[in-house]
Formats: structure tokens, C-alpha cells, sequence
């Protein structure tokens, strides 16, 4: 079920109405059934999976907390999150599976589309996380187990966040279930504006500049480096309004039910470096490797490197380049099998090695340069910098495979004399006109993106922050209206999916 869909608003407000009139006692109950409803618009068999990992994890979770020793508690989580990733593997890497099988058994088809939605669970890496982080958690005693089995089952199915997060800690989340909720106009009020933000900028940016993207990027033969660098551009403030915007909405609906999840973005393209990015962009899977993956390497590993220095370099920055290499490498896996999604992995991987490693020239350079003194100038260049590695590297994360990137990537630097140029903008213009934009439509949502970095930025939270409410009561009226106007205006035919329900 769409939250962009009719049938969604229909079934939320129906779910919502009848929260508030149960009592406290039974609203897990409907919150489990709606969850499972909401669910089952993908597919049935999906919920069958969604199920089995349910039950999987509550039992692993009591297993874990009634083992007696430290070493049987780990070894207990272990078992626990290898088959949590067994089923992931299984299930999210089907399309290989059967792109190899095929070559044996002829009644397999690669890439059919029905095996494949059967096949990979809606949502699958997303809760497979959660499920981890909860046994985790458990073993190292930072939150009790769950033994109310409804409760864990709305922790891990709670529709606002199953499909594309965030990802929620055990001890943010499950408390929350036993909190009695009641009925608050203003927070009811706020999570409404904030889905209306995340639907504004699902409808009105994303969905306006796929079609772009998707004409560039599936055609990029015929395309030269003029069309593919704006393809490559839209496509970053694509990805960013499609993902921020789902949040949006996930958060808000969640807000109006009275429960708070964690924001996953926050202004991640005004960052000053990829590090920066990484912990402003999907924050809370950017916590989740760092808390389990990351850290814990870098552990392990420093019990083992006993020397100061290998090779004239300092063992700590062994320890960063190899687990941080590991753990995007990991994260690339995480989005998919294909080796482009490994070499995006990787490409970060190198970005923040090498980041580590040029932290003391880069301040030298800026410093000798006096660029420093002028810390608005020097602010901006880091921007633009960081901005532009990231776009680089969405490169291998839109195109269809590592050829295609490589591909893409080569011609990036062609085409650029005059009569190349006028060609690419007139092939632009017939894309533009094809996808049933005016150039008009699309500038005029080309300068709604900085707004949006305005707002954002200046007000952190547009569903909250009392700054906004200080506006005087026209321009707040006037900006719900207008936001609501665009909204039916540009979505008036919009059937896209969000991009991250693939991962």
C-alpha cells in the first residue's frame, strides 16, 4: 500500500479515528492487525515471511536474555543474527539466484517480475536490522527482552516504518507501546504537516524529476556528458526528496498516533565532508553499521595490532581505513548484489580513507591559501566539493550495472563544444515536453529544491520548531494552501513507488 495512494489516507485516518476510542490495553492489538493489513497490500506471501521473522526473533530474543553466561549469550546472538541474515540472503538476492539457476533449468526465468515480488519481502533489509539491533541490544543488556509477544510484533511491524525505516532501536521504540497515548491536538496537528512536507516533496519533487533521470539513464548510449551531468544532479535531489520525503510522511503518521520516530536526514548536501555526510544522510542506518559493524572491528582489531606503527603509519589509521573499507563495502552489499552497488560502497570507502588520511595537508593547504580567514568562502568550497563526490558517486548507484556505470563515467567529459551542447539541450527539451512538463513546470521545481534546503535548514524540524509559528497566521495559511495546491497540481498522475522499496 502506497502512502502516496487514496487507499492509504483512507485506511490511516480509519486506523487513526478508532486508536483514540480504544483503550490503552487494546490498541496494540490494532495497531498489529493494521500493520499486517497494510502488509498485505504487497503480497500475502510477504506477511508469511514478516511472520516467521516475528516469531524467529521473539524467541531468539528470550533465549538470549535466559542464557547464564556471557559466552553462551553471545554465542546464543550469533545464531540469532546469522539466521536473520541467512533469511535475507535468501530472499533479497533472489534475482541472482535465479539469473544462475536459469542457466541449468529452463522453466527458471531471470528477472521475471512476478518470482521476483514474490520472492524478496517488501521491506526485508529494513526490519532484518531491526531484528538485529533488538538481539544485539538484548545481549549486551542495554533494554530488557520484549516477552509480551504483541508488543514485539508492533515494534518490528509498525507500518509508518516497515517498508523503508527508520530504523528503530528497541530501546526508543518499545517503550513507547506501553505509553498511554492520548489524544493531543497540537502533535496530531504537527504530524500532519509533516506529512504534508514529506508529500510535498515526494509529488512535487521527486516524481518531476524521475522521469528525467530515468530517459538519461536508461538511454545512456545516446546520451553525452552535458545531458548525463544534469540527469546525474536531478537524480541526487531525486533520491534525496523520494527517501526524506517517505520519512517525512512514516513520522508524521507516526506523530499523529502519538508515538516519535527518529529523523533519518538532516540537510545531508550542505554537509562539508563525506564523513559529515555519512552521519546526515539515512542517520539511522548510518548509526546501525557504525554500532555493529564499525566499532566492533575496529575493536576486535586493535586487540590484535599490537605495534604503534606499521610501515610509518600510525595503527589507529590502519584500524579506521580497514574497518571503515569493511563496513561500506558491507553497507553497498546491503543495497544490493550487483557489483556497481559494491563499487558505490567502495567508492565511499576510498572518499573517507583517503579523507582520514589528507585531514592535516588539507588543513595546511587551506590555511597557506588564507582560505581560512574567510570562513563563509571556505564553508562553500567544502560544500560544492563534498556535494560533488556524492553526485559522482550516485553514478553507480542509479545506473542498472557496474558496465553501465563505466560507461556513463566515460562520457561524462564528451560533448561539451557548442554544437554539441545545443544538441543536448534540444534532446532535453524533448524529454522535458515527453514526461508532460513545460520548461516552465520544471524550473519552476528546479527553485523550489534550494527553498526546500532553506526551510529545512533554518528550521530543522518544519513540524515543530516554534520559529515556524511565530509567522504571522497568512503566511502559515498561505503556506499550508499553496503546499497543498502544488501537491494536487503535480501529483495529479503520479504512480511512482519510492525508490528505496528495491532495498
Amino acid at each position: 500500500m502506497l502512502f502516496t495512494s487514496l487507499n492509504f489516507l483512507v485506511f490511516f485516518c480509519f486506523i487513526t479515528v478508532i486508536y483514540y476510542f480504544l483503550p490503552h490495553r487494546m490498541r496494540w492489538i490494532l495497531l498489529l492487525a493494521g500493520s499486517l493489513v497494510f502488509y498485505l497490500f504487497s503480497l500475502p506471501a510477504h506477511t508469511i515471511v514478516l511472520a516467521g521473522s516475528i516469531l524467529l526473533n521473539y524467541f531468539f530474543g528470550i533465549w538470549v536474555d535466559q542464557s547464564k553466561t556471557n559466552i553462551k549469550r553471545k554465542q546464543v546472538m550469533i545464531f540469532g543474527i546469522v539466521m536473520n541474515l541467512l533469511l535475507l540472503a535468501v530472499f533479497r538476492y533472489a534475482d541472482s539466484l535465479f539469473e544462475i539457476i536459469s542457466g541449468y533449468f529452463p522453466f527458471s526465468q531471470a528477472g521475471d517480475p512476478v518470482i521476483t515480488r514474490i520472492i524478496v519481502p517488501l521491506g526485508i533489509s529494513f526490519y532484518t536490522f531491526t531484528n538485529i539491533s533488538y538481539l544485539v541490544e538484548i545481549k549486551r543488556k542495554n533494554v530488557p527482552v520484549e516477552k509480551h509477544i504483541g508488543y514485539f510484533a508492533c515494534y518490528l511491524s509498525f507500518f509508518p516504518k516497515l517498508i523503508q525505516g527508520p530504523i528503530e532501536r528497541p530501546q526508543h521504540f518499545l517503550p513507547q507501546l506501553r505509553e498511554q497515548h492520548l489524544f493531543d491536538s497540537n502533535e496530531v496537528t504537527n504530524g500532519i504537516r509533516l506529512m504534508l512536507w514529506g508529500y510535498f516533496k515526494k509529488l512535487v519533487i521527486a516524481d518531476q524529476l524521475s522521469g528525467i533521470v530515468n530517459a538519461v539513464y536508461d538511454n545512456k548510449l545516446n546520451w553525452h556528458g552535458p545531458l548525463l551531468v544534469v540527469a546525474t544532479l536531478l537524480y541526487a535531489f531525486q533520491i534525496y526528496m523520494d527517501f526524506s520525503g517517505y520519512i517525512d510522511i512514516a513520522r508524521g503518521a507516526a506523530k499523529i498516533l502519538g508515538f516519535k520516530l527518529n529523523r533519518n536526514f538532516n540537510t545531508p548536501y550542505l554537509s562539508k565532508s563525506v564523513k559529515e555526510f555519512w552521519t546526515r544522510w539515512h542517520i539511522t542506518l548510518s548509526q546501525w553499521l557504525r554500532d555493529y559493524i564499525f566499532l566492533p572491528l575496529a575493536y576486535y582489531l586493535s586487540n590484535r595490532m599490537k605495534k604503534e606503527k606499521y610501515a610509518g603509519i600510525s595503527t589507529e589509521k590502519y584500524l579506521y581505513s580497514i574497518a571503515i573499507s569493511v563496513t561500506f563495502l558491507l553497507c553497498g552489499l546491503w543495497h544490493g548484489v550487483g557489483w556497481n552497488f559494491i563499487a558505490w560502497g567502495g567508492l565511499y570507502a576510498v572518499y573517507l580513507v583517503i579523507g582520514s588520511l589528507t585531514q592535516k595537508p588539507k588543513k595546511l593547504f587551506y590555511r597557506n591559501t588564507g582560505l581560512v580567514d574567510y570562513k563563509t568562502a571556505y564553508n562553500v568550497v567544502q560544500v560544492i566539493i563534498t556535494f560533488l563526490l556524492i553526485c559522482f558517486a550516485w553514478i553507480f548507484f542509479r545506473a542498472a550495472d557496474l558496465g553501465t556505470s563505466i560507461q556513463i563515467v566515460s562520457r561524462l567529459f564528451s560533448g561539451w563544444g557548442t554544437d554539441s551542447m545545443i544538441v543536448s539541450i534540444r534532446s532535453l527539451q524533448d524529454i522535458i515536453s515527453h514526461q508532460g512538463l513545460t520548461i516552465v513546470e520544471l524550473g519552476f521545481v528546479l527553485i523550489l529544491i534550494p527553498g526546500i534546503e532553506f526551510i529545512e535548514y533554518h528550521f530543522r524540524d518544519y513540524a515543530s520548531r516554534k520559529a515556524f509559528f511565530n509567522l504571522p497566521l497568512p503566511v502559515r495559511w498561505g503556506t499550508y494552501y499553496l503546499l497543498v495546491l502544488l501537491i494536487f497540481y503535480f501529483g495529479r498522475s503520479a504512480t511512482n513507488t519510492f525508490i528505496y522499496f528495491q532495498f
